[in-house]
């Protein structure tokens, strides 16, 4: 080695950029999300869907061992438990009707009609919090509905009797995402998700009880497998949408379809027909465009009162 090499510096390793790593956590958590949902369905051939959400529930609370790690107990400081209890309850409903639905309907339909909650969490949200209906909106609910029925298709010979427990279960889920969003007002993303999970096991508990057999080993393992792909799908949401743009990463969501459709195939043998995958398509689409023109329109509005406060500081400074 020369004394000139030995004095150059090592040449810095090449730097993923924001929005390639932001779109790489959400395939991330897309993946991880659907095989949560093989794992659950799996299960559910052996016990209960009642007694698979406890399961889940129950080793998902040891997402809870690092918040109160990082955080202590006080993060469990809070004066809104009658909202978090209700909150806990219609969770738990919506994941109870997706587990049924996954024991009757194909893993395709599944990743297909999940993305209408947003859909459904847009009409909670203009009455919740007065927001109104806006043509974009109306657009995209119509065009989320139009994919639904394409899905569901309602006519008795070809209805897909398991794919109303999951549209039950987004409907129920639209609701809880407002109530999300009024929470985060007020309360820290750890203390909402330490009641979450802290409330949702013992509730989970009770509708288990009349169906309960003794439990598979093999299967519980699975669904402490489930409760930590649960968690690590969250995280890596929240990975992706704090390192790159709404609108990269956003559309990368699609993929929960294709794993859904994938896996189906491979592991249940299931082959999705045209119209699951033109409609989930169109739902997609709907609820994509919808979030993003949103988020443009938010970003904006925030760009503007900013400017606007900078603009009446500069004026009054200036009277003084």
């Amino acid at each position: 080695m020369t004394e000139a090499s030995a004095l150059s510096p090592e040449p810095a390793a090449p730097r993923v950029p924001a929005a390639v790593a932001g779109m790489l956590w959400m395939l991330l958590a897309t993946l991880v999300a659907v095989s949560m949902h093989v794992i659950v369905r799996r299960a559910s051939g052996v016990m209960h869907p009642l007694q698979v959400a406890f399961f889940y529930n129950l080793f998902t609370m040891t997402v809870l061992l690092p918040l109160f790690w990082r955080h202590g107990f006080g993060v469990l400081r809070t004066r809104r438990y009658g909202l978090y209890f209700v909150r806990a309850v219609l969770h738990l409903a919506s994941m109870l009707l997706f587990y049924y639905g996954l024991t009757r309907a194909p893993l395709a339909v599944a990743g297909a009609l999940g993305f209408l909650a947003p859909l459904f969490a847009v009409i909670i949200a203009a009455v919740l919090f007065k927001e109104g209906f806006t043509l974009r909106r109306w657009l995209a609910l119509a065009a989320g509905f139009a994919g639904m029925i394409m899905i569901v298709r309602p006519d008795p010979s070809a209805m897909d009797s398991g794919a109303l427990f999951f549209i039950g279960a987004a409907a129920i889920w639209g609701v809880v995402l407002p109530m999300i969003k009024l929470l985060g007002r007020t309360e820290s993303s750890s203390t909402i998700t330490a009641w979450m999970v802290l409330m949702m096991g013992p509730l989970a508990l009770l509708p288990a009880i009349p169906v309960w057999t003794p439990p598979d080993p093999v299967s519980v393992a699975w669904l402490a497998l489930a409760g930590a792909a649960g968690a690590g799908s969250q995280l890596a949401l929240t990975h992706a949408l704090r390192t790159g743009a709404t609108n990269v990463v956003m559309p990368v969501d699609f993929f929960r379809l294709v794993w859904s459709a994938l896996f189906g195939f491979i592991i249940f043998h299931e082959v999705p027909d045209l119209w699951t995958g033109l409609g989930g398509a169109t739902i997609f689409v709907a609820t994509t465009w919808l979030a993003l023109r949103e988020h443009q329109l938010g970003t904006a509005a925030r760009r503007a009162s900013v400017a606007a406060a900078a603009a009446a500081e500069a004026a009054a400074a200036a009277g003084r």
